[in-house]
């Protein structure tokens, strides 16, 4: 008999479909070792962690520990990420110490399909103690930090308050971002739209100073210029330049650009988004929806081309394309796509459906071909005009489909006209076009996590709950769809900046990240971390 633990009953449901005699399932339910909830539980001498059983999953492990004495081996198949790791981790730690003859195998379930599955069994692996360590780390450094400049800001401003290595930054944005909306001081420029006429067609087109597109300060001075060069004048067209523009179909989705188009598209909220996900996950319908990577698996291409080609045609089929990723993408595991490219519906709630159309609209179009566009310029001038100055209008057709033809189309912004050189037109109107410039847009959940990423700071596992404790604080409300802070949290934000300055500095809390990775690597330590941070933070204290 073989026991097979995961995280999750749902997974148990999915797994039984695939695997059946020999094997007996049992899930976790998330993690059964932890940190102390009321006191610090690490030594600030040597930095040793006392971690607890969770007295919650003492019911949970008794029954595991009860069914491993008649296994000849255990597979731990707990989500394939640092989390994960610390979980089987935990369990390997629990059950040994019961019976050291166990054997432990640690797989990866990236689907959980029949597929997925049989890959996994056929690369089973050791735990990785790198990554435990990485997942420690990051645990005891979260914990030093909260624990530690949590009771100052408590005491400054005589309430309980908390403070985090990523909620405090989040912060930080959410509260200079404010700054900037109250501080933007509006600026206005104008530029001059001509309507021109020859016999029953008009067209509008706009003033251009050497080829770029003119705006001025000063609005007398297009109304002179128009007095001077246009008024009672005729123009006539002097060049017609045509190029083919292609748009490129979206990149196949990853963590955060699945909550940003999810959270736009269908107005769900970053815990929403994950959990919906998740349930996609356990039931086989997606592969694991905690990444940062956009690639793609051969096997996953293969599928998406013989779909595009037979469902719209192998002009449709997209062509390789190279994809610059930044520099903090772990790319433990490709992006979030469909298992099955095939299956349209999924027998899961509405909110759980409309999540699903998504993730396979967005991954089939990412293999689409990109659109295609005719873009034709028509350059007018006169004497008047000079050799600098000049009226310009654009076309644009859409020639070719591409990925189009699965996600929405754009419309054409007018109609395509067809003109020949030296044709006449007269000038029938004339307006003076205000342009004022617009302050910065608060953040919402999904370009706060956004921002957060580009920064490097923050995972995937830790996005969906980033902004739980920021609202439960009081730090942050949201308005109208946006994070606003409060007047509790731009003090809150004030102060950690004033009192702890490097843990609230962006490229600081990055390295931080950075620097987890490291010991994934094998080429930072636990020790090494955790005591740098830890001397810090002292000289704050």
């Amino acid at each position: 008999m073989i026991l097979f633990v995961v995280e999750s009953p749902t997974k148990i449901k999915t797994l039984k479909k695939f695997l059946k005699d020999g094997f007996v399932f049992r899930a976790t339910l998330g993690h059964v070792k932890d940190l102390p909830k009321v006191k610090l539980g690490i030594d600030l001498k040597d930095f040793k962690p006392t971690l607890y059983w969770l007295p919650n999953k003492r019911k949970v492990l008794s029954e595991i520990k009860k069914i491993s004495s008649k296994a000849r081996e255990i597979y731990l198949a707990t989500d394939p990420d640092r989390e994960g790791e610390a979980i089987a981790y935990h369990l390997y730690e629990y059950l040994y110490k019961a019976n050291p003859e166990l054997k432990f195998r640690r797989l990866d379930l990236i689907e959980i399909t029949e597929k997925g599955l049989n890959l996994a069994l056929s690369n089973l692996r050791e735990i990785n103690l790198n990554l435990y360590q990485s997942w420690l780390t990051r645990r005891v450094l979260d914990r030093l930090i909260g624990y530690l400049i949590s009771p100052k800001l408590s005491k400054t401003f005589k309430k309980s308050l908390s403070a985090g290595r990523v909620q405090s930054i989040a912060l930080r944005l959410i509260v200079e971002r404010e700054k900037e909306i109250e501080n933007f001081i509006p600026e206005k420029s104008y530029s001059l739209e001509i309507k021109l006429k020859k016999d029953s067609l008009t067209i509008l087109s706009e003033l251009y100073y050497k080829n770029k597109f003119y705006k001025t300060k000063n609005r007398e001075e297009l109304i002179k210029f128009y007095k001077e060069k246009l008024l009672n004048s005729l123009v006539s067209l002097e060049k017609i330049e045509e190029k083919t523009e292609k748009k490129n179909p979206p990149l196949p989705l990853k963590t955060t650009t699945l909550i940003e188009i999810s959270q736009k598209m269908l107005g769900y909220e970053p815990k929403q988004i994950m959990y919906y996900a998740q349930r996609l996950y356990e039931n086989g319908y997606i592969t694991y929806m905690r990444t940062d990577s956009v690639r793609v698996s051969e096997y996953a291409q293969r599928m998406a081309k013989e779909f595009i080609k037979l469902y719209f045609g192998e002009e449709f089929v997209g062509k390789g394309r190279k994809i610059r990723q930044s520099k903090f993408v772990q790319d433990a595991h490709e992006c979030i796509r469909p298992t099955d490219v095939y299956r349209e519906e999924v027998p899961l709630s509405e909110q759980e459906k409309r999540l699903y159309q998504l993730i396979r609209t967005y991954f089939i179009a990412s293999q689409m071909a990109p659109a295609e566009y005719l873009v034709r310029t028509y350059t007018f001038t006169n004497e008047n005009l000079g050799k600098d100055y000049l009226l310009k209008t654009s076309f644009k057709k859409l020639l070719f489909e591409g990925f189009l033809k699965i996600l929405k189309k754009e419309k054409e912004e007018k109609e395509f006209i067809n003109l020949k050189i030296g044709e006449i037109f007269e000038i029938l109107d004339w307006e003076i076009k205000e342009h004022i410039t617009e302050p910065p847009t608060p953040y919402t959940s999904s370009t706060l996590i956004k921002k957060l990423e580009s920064l490097g700071i923050g995972r995937p596992s830790t996005y969906a709950t980033l902004l739980d404790i920021l609202y439960k604080r009081k730090y942050v409300i949201k308005e109208r769809g946006y994070l606003r802070p409060t007047e509790l949290g731009k003090g809150v934000c004030e102060f950690l900046i004033k009192s702890f300055p490097e843990f609230l500095d962006y490229k600081f809390t990055s390295k931080m990240e950075e620097d987890l990775e490291r010991v994934v690597e094998n080429k930072k330590t636990y020790q090494e971390i955790v005591s740098f941070n830890y001397e810090i933070l002292k000289n704050y204290l």
